[in-house]
């Protein structure tokens, strides 16, 4: 090999390098992550009825279970729902949407969450609304949730709820619930180790050095492999002040000292903006993502740690079209079988994936308007699913979905465990007929709708393809010149 030939040498494999990490402007750890492969988006709900706030969950089968409030009531007073609505997609077809959950007296049902847990119990917990908003749960059976027969009459776990709660099952089958009470300022806990049957005590979390006429709101919650529970939230009032992290290492019993993650200063922040709505997931033993809105505009901003929360790294920033662009509930994480860690966000809505130190580039996942509230699960290993709420003004808002597949390794689905109808106090269940369960409206058409705007995920190597392309095509010239001259 000629000293020129090995000059060319390097400076091609230089070239490879840097066009391995060169996606976009993505830092190199990015370069390693999967690809997805996103579908088009589908309507899930009545576009002349109000829709509200959709959660989502996935079951060991594979199966997607979505909720969402409805405004369904005539004379209903203002909120965010009065009626749950739901339905259910086993990989194939969805389930007809059916009202299936309403609030006892006829008070709103707003701001609803859900979690599976391994036995085949379908969990859901959601506020009535107003200043005296009471926390309702009711559960059933994931093999048939669509049938309003099948679920438990609705029961009140605590009351003065600030707007929104969340559920988690961890991988023992334990629920774990917290919700911003209205009535103490703190955070409130609970727990239930025998899949909704029974409840622990609440446990009252204090904030983070709060001043008078702050208060918190939005808690979010994880639990790692180890059976720590993270648990962060936003202190209010809006546009925010800070944003915040705890963890309990004895099942919830007691609390680490809050940690603010972000807090505003007007130095950072743009005037009218301030740390808002976080996230958190908590990924095999030790490793904790955290997301929110920051500074200094509400930019997306990340931090992870790599000891179960004792420590974090320097926050970092993901989706850079979203640099002023508002906030509107919420951005959301899940992980997938190779351990690739993917988030949503408003607006397009827009989808992101972070590995090792870097962030891809974002892509847009599809909508026309204005995409709210998103929330996002994963099935199988490598089945990405998400929802949001759809705002086109002057019209009720509708939810969409869309579904993503990631190069990740699938994971075998396993099969739901039969839950005897006494389990939950039910003499028997409503089996599917085939005849869809009453509904209040007629049921929308789940079609594929031409979205112009969609992008698909493209393969994070088709930028190296090209890019070591254009270096072989550059060395067969340089080869080329050389051989004449010879």
């Amino acid at each position: 090999m000629t000293r020129l030939f090995r000059r060319f040498f390097v400076l091609a494999a230089a070239l490879m390098l840097l066009a391995s990490a060169a996606q976009a402007g993505v830092p190199a750890a990015a370069a390693q992550s999967v690809s997805v492969a996103w579908s088009q988006p589908i309507r899930l709900t009545n576009p002349e009825i109000q829709s509200w706030s959709p959660t989502i969950a996935s079951d060991l089968a594979g199966n997607v279970h979505v909720l969402w409030p409805q405004t369904m009531l005539t004379g209903a007073p203002t909120g965010m729902g009065d009626t749950l609505y739901y339905a259910r997609w086993d990989g194939e077809k969805w389930t007809t949407p059916s009202d299936v959950l309403v609030s006892p007296g006829n008070l709103g049902a707003e701001m609803p969450d859900i979690a599976v847990t391994p036995d085949g119990i379908l969990h859901a917990v959601w506020g009535t609304g107003g200043l005296n908003s009471r926390l309702m749960y009711a559960r059933a059976p994931a093999c048939c949730a669509e049938d309003p027969h099948n679920w438990t009459k609705p029961i009140s776990l605590g009351g003065s709820v600030n707007l929104s709660s969340a559920i988690v099952s961890d991988s023992t089958g334990v629920l774990h619930v917290v919700y911003a009470s209205l009535a103490t300022n703190n955070i409130v806990y609970q727990q239930s180790t025998d899949s909704g049957a029974t409840w622990s005590k609440p446990v009252e979390i204090d904030g983070a050095g709060r001043r008078g006429d702050e208060y918190p709101a939005y808690p979010r919650i994880s639990v790692d492999l180890r059976g720590r529970i993270h648990l962060v939230w936003s202190v209010m009032p809006y546009p925010g002040r800070a944003v915040v992290y705890t963890r309990s290492d004895d099942g919830g019993q007691t609390w680490k000292d809050a940690v603010q993650i972000d807090v505003y200063d007007r130095f950072r922040y743009s005037e009218g903006f301030g740390p808002y709505l976080i996230d958190v997931e908590a990924v095999g033993n030790d490793t904790v993502h955290l997301t929110w809105d920051g500074a200094p505009t509400v930019e997306r901003h990340h931090t992870w740690s790599k000891d179960g929360g004792n420590t974090w790294a320097d926050p970092d920033t993901f989706i850079p079209e979203l640099t002023d662009g508002g906030r509107a509930l919420w951005n959301d994480m899940v992980v997938d079988s190779a351990g690739v860690l993917h988030a949503v966000s408003i607006k397009q809505p827009w989808a992101a994936q972070w590995i090792g130190g870097g962030w891809s580039q974002s892509v847009a996942i599809g909508s026309r308007s204005f995409a709210e509230d998103l929330r996002m699960t994963i099935s199988r290993g490598n089945q990405l699913h998400v929802v949001w709420l759809e705002v086109i003004p002057g019209n009720p808002s509708v939810v969409y979905y869309v579904n993503g597949v990631s190069s990740a390794p699938a994971v075998p689905a396993q099969p739901l465990p039969e839950v005897p109808p006494d389990t939950l106090g039910l003499t028997q269940y409503a089996r599917p007929t085939g005849t869809p369960a009453p509904t209040v409206t007629p049921a929308p058409t789940l079609v594929d709708l031409p979205y112009s705007d969609v992008q698909s995920v493209e393969s994070p190597g088709k930028a190296v393809f090209i890019s070591v392309g254009a270096v072989v095509v550059f060395l067969a010239i340089i080869i080329g010149i050389r051989r004449k001259k010879q």
